[in-house]
């Protein structure tokens, strides 16, 4: 079956009718009124201008999101999700952009606000629009974005012919997860757009939750959950509610984490609340998921039960010239998968500088150990430069979150008075933080002096979860600049 038509949403109808196809903190939809929903929807879009050939960004709550998306791509329009009012790129502006709040860079008459009026005239509309879908296989289907950990977004284009590829494609859910999958990452994420549209092709349900309060423990106490996807930060703020709340979650058996390496404070707390099997996940927005390992907590500290890796990745470790290194030298990660992405779109230069000879160069630094397990040490675009001495900043991050009171941290450089660079630290922070005692057990422990310390409700990441640390480094100086 192609999904280039997506004549299967109607199929769906037609075979799974009232089974839920999403589910999310306040929502219901079976296959059937996605199916009457998405047909109205892009009835109504396409009534006011919006057709094939045209780019249509969305910058909207999950459940809207997931059904104009859809209705978008059952009328061949290619789709871009948006997470933020953050400009838009040169390379990927909109024809058009749906929200619910008007975009103060973005011009109002190429803005779609959804109101009660809109909402209105989509419900009152026929039953029966046409969907053509894509008519070529090579055409544009969809942007997904990708900022690494430096803010420089690019875009990756997903062809009506990729998205075949993109339903099939393992992620870590397949290598360890369970069947009713709930992933907290925004719809706009590319792993989370693969999942929604894995599990409409296959007739299962989309779970999603953005929220980690008390709404995230009612759907999983009220619906068969038996795998959660998350950042470390993100279900640490959960096992809060649970502890508020006193859930019980004997069905949930999985956790899988991406994004940064989760703490041995927060695997401790995991194991305590839950009998869950616990996971980190390594991959990329340009290539998906390459690999996850099980995390167990022992007294000397978290063990790794081994690495699974998809069996079509290769990877490799290799020095500054391309060549592969031994075992246990730390070098230049790189990777390959049939499918993956080959360049950006219309970024030639971005290209040139992550493709190479088939791979794809992600940033990070590692090396194998004698297991062939992948062990990260930190990204090359990170490594901070204390006058002459560099050093990889998740040295730090794991020192301070293992601090009594610290939710989430990162560290990040900042100039100093005499030009050489300094550390400064970002942290979340909890009712059992006492600064005092985080600044006496940092100077005995940490092997250089943090210059500045931060408190903040939440650390800046991207779609995946990763750190941006440039952006904690600016907000350091537009908070000390007058």
């Amino acid at each position: 079956m192609s999904i280039r038509d997506f004549d299967f949403i109607r199929e769906k109808a037609q075979t799974h009718g009232k089974e839920l196809a999403f589910v999310d903190e306040a929502h219901e939809v079976s296959f059937r009124e996605l199916d009457l929903y998405t047909r109205k929807i892009a009835h109504y879009l396409h009534s006011k201008g919006l057709k094939p050939g045209q780019l249509v960004a969305t910058l909207l709550p999950t459940y809207l999101d997931y059904h104009f998306t859809f209705a978008l791509q059952r009328l061949g329009i290619t789709t871009m999700s948006k997470n933020n009012f953050s400009n838009f790129s040169p390379e990927a502006t909109p024809d058009w952009l749906i929200t619910i709040k008007a975009h103060s860079n973005f011009p109002t008459e190429k803005t779609m606000l959804l109101d009660a009026e809109i909402l209105t005239g989509i419900n009152d509309g026929p039953e029966d629009g046409e969907v053509p879908g894509y008519a070529n296989p090579s055409d544009l289907a969809r942007l997904a974005s990708t900022s690494g950990t430096t803010g420089r977004i690019k875009y990756i284009s997903i062809s009506a012919e990729d998205l075949d590829d993109l339903a099939v494609r393992k992620s870590s859910y397949d290598l360890a997860g369970l069947d009713h999958v709930l992933s907290m990452y925004p719809f706009g994420s590319g792993q989370t757009y693969g999942l929604a549209l894995k599990n409409l092709l296959a007739g299962k349900t989309y779970y999603s939750c953005f929220f980690t309060d008390h709404r995230l423990a009612k759907m999983l106490r009220t619906y068969p959950i038996r795998t959660l996807i998350g950042s470390p930060a993100q279900i640490a703020a959960f096992l809060d509610v649970q502890t508020q709340t006193g859930t019980q979650l004997p069905i949930l058996k999985t956790i899988i984490m991406g994004g940064s390496p989760p703490s041995q404070p927060l695997i401790n707390r995991i194991k305590a609340q839950l009998d869950c099997q616990i996971y980190n996940a390594y991959g990329s927005s340009e290539a998906g998921n390459i690999s996850i390992e099980e995390i167990t907590s022992h007294a000397d500290g978290l063990h790794y039960a081994g690495t699974i890796m998809h069996s079509d990745v290769t990877l490799q470790i290799v020095d500054e010239n391309d060549a592969p290194v031994p075992a246990g030298e730390v070098g230049i990660v790189r990777y390959r998968r049939p499918e993956m992405a080959t360049s950006y779109y219309k970024n030639p230069a971005a290209a040139t500088e992550f493709f190479k000879d088939g791979f794809f160069y992600p940033g990070d630094l590692g090396y194998l150990d004698s297991e062939g397990r992948l062990v990260l040490q930190g990204r090359i675009n990170e490594v901070i430069n204390l006058g002459g001495v560099k050093m990889n900043p998740e040295v730090i991050d794991k020192l301070a979150l293992a601090q009594l009171g610290v939710v989430d941290c990162a560290t990040f450089a900042i100039p100093g008075p005499t030009g050489v660079e300094q550390l400064a630290l970002a942290l979340v922070t909890d009712n059992d933080f006492i600064p005092e005692h985080f600044e006496k057990a940092m100077a005995k422990k940490s092997p250089f002096p943090i210059a500045a310390v931060l408190t903040m409700s939440s650390i800046a990441r991207n779609e995946n979860g990763k750190i941006m640390r440039t952006v904690l480094t600016q907000q350091y100086l537009s908070q000390i600049r007058p």
